[in-house]
């Protein structure tokens, strides 16, 4: 089990109340005495929660415009991210980054993450953290990819090149949570052995084949993304959202500027697979590239706050007995919070805490405690 790497300030404590068995009987009774705990966020230069967040932008024909949508929403993003102080990573690579590959463009350079285009400027950063200078400007600058990539979109392909290249070291960090958010007008179409353009016969009609033998299985990368994490399928460490073509209303309107686009089934897929081992609260996000980008992008950041902020506890509880604190402040339950906006939740599949709401997640340096009864003596 993958848990928050926290400092655990005072030792849980499970007190057996009473135990008396008389002289000659034959049974005894005993009850136990509320458990709890207290963790300490690490402070100072070594700031947690920690996450790692890869950003895999399609670079094809037409996509300028939605990279300029997503990067003018940016801000809504990463607000609370800087707010809180937490220590992030981000990085973006493209749809073309498995051209990479021996049976492609054999260029190792393609995996490696940008930091801009030739047609624009780079920054010479290609992992942005909070200490990185113009932060914002900075990311936009590496987000705008233009639309002079490869048509033959592989972003799942393009995203585990990218993760697996040695040109990309550091990237996610022992004991964070990881998340990758994808962007993109067509679908994923990634295969090993899939000639480049395949999709494309007769005068340039585009054919996206699901069928096609040579195409790789959307499992495939999600069982690629477990391991990288060393997550399980019931207990995931990062979770994937998608920023796509969700619907046949959002697919006509945007036909107009790109005629090729098609609704991103296997994105929805992967997001959805991904979601299987993870409590709806920090579930990735199905985003439309007709929506409002700013309230997506704050939806997505606030999947990854909340899946950054998981609190494992040491004994599984009495759900009911539950009381959270912060920084001695009580944080009121999500569930039965009548104002509605957030607090924190128990997950029983990874016996959690969860945090969620700005006003409730943790900042960086807070001290959290967790009163519970358990459920049993030595759990």
């Amino acid at each position: 089990m993958k848990s928050l790497n926290l400092k655990l300030s005072a030792i849980a404590v499970a007190a057996l109340a009473s135990a008396s068995i008389g002289c000659g009987s034959k049974g005894g009774s005993f009850t136990l005495l509320p458990q709890g705990q207290t963790f300490q966020q690490s402070a100072g230069q070594t700031i947690n929660p920690q996450m790692d967040i890869l950003w895999v932008v399609d670079n094809s024909g037409s996509m300028q415009p939605l990279q300029q949508s997503m990067t003018a929403n940016f801000t809504s993003f990463i607000n609370e991210f800087q707010t809180k102080g937490f220590n992030f990573q981000l990085a973006v690579t493209t749809s073309d980054a498995y051209k990479s590959e021996v049976n492609f463009s054999n260029n190792p350079t393609l995996a490696k993450f940008r930091d801009g285009t030739n047609l624009t400027s780079h920054t010479g950063v290609f992992m942005i953290n909070p200490l990185t200078t113009n932060l914002v400007n900075t990311f936009i600058t590496n987000a705008m990819q233009g639309d002079q990539g490869s048509g033959d979109e592989r972003i799942f392909s393009s995203m585990r090149d990218a993760l697996a290249s040695p040109l990309n070291p550091g990237f996610l960090r022992t004991g964070d949570f990881m998340a990758v958010i994808i962007l993109s007008d067509e679908d994923d179409f990634s295969g090993a052995n899939r000639p480049e353009n395949s999709w494309i016969f007769r005068g340039g009609v585009t054919d996206h084949n699901y069928t096609a033998s040579t195409l790789d299985t959307v499992a495939s990368y999600v069982n690629y993304l477990d391991t990288f994490t060393m997550s399980t399928p019931t207990n995931r460490s990062y979770n994937v959202s998608a920023i796509t073509v969700m619907d046949a209303t959002c697919l006509a309107s945007h036909k107009a500027l790109a005629s090729s686009s098609i609704i991103g089934q296997r994105y929805l897929d992967m997001v959805d697979s991904v979601n299987t081992g993870l409590a709806p609260v920090v579930q990735g996000v199905k985003a439309s590239i007709c929506g409002d980008y700013a309230t997506q992008l704050q939806q997505i950041a606030a999947s990854i706050l909340t899946l950054s902020t998981k609190f494992v506890l040491a004994s599984v509880p009495v759900a009911s007995t539950i009381v959270v604190t912060v920084n001695g402040t009580t944080v009121p339950n999500a569930g039965t919070n009548p104002l509605n906006n957030g607090g924190w939740s128990y997950d029983t599949a990874s016996n959690s805490i969860l945090f969620t709401g700005a006003l409730y997640i943790p900042p960086s340096g807070a001290t959290i405690g967790v009163n519970y009864t358990p459920a049993s003596y030595g759990n």
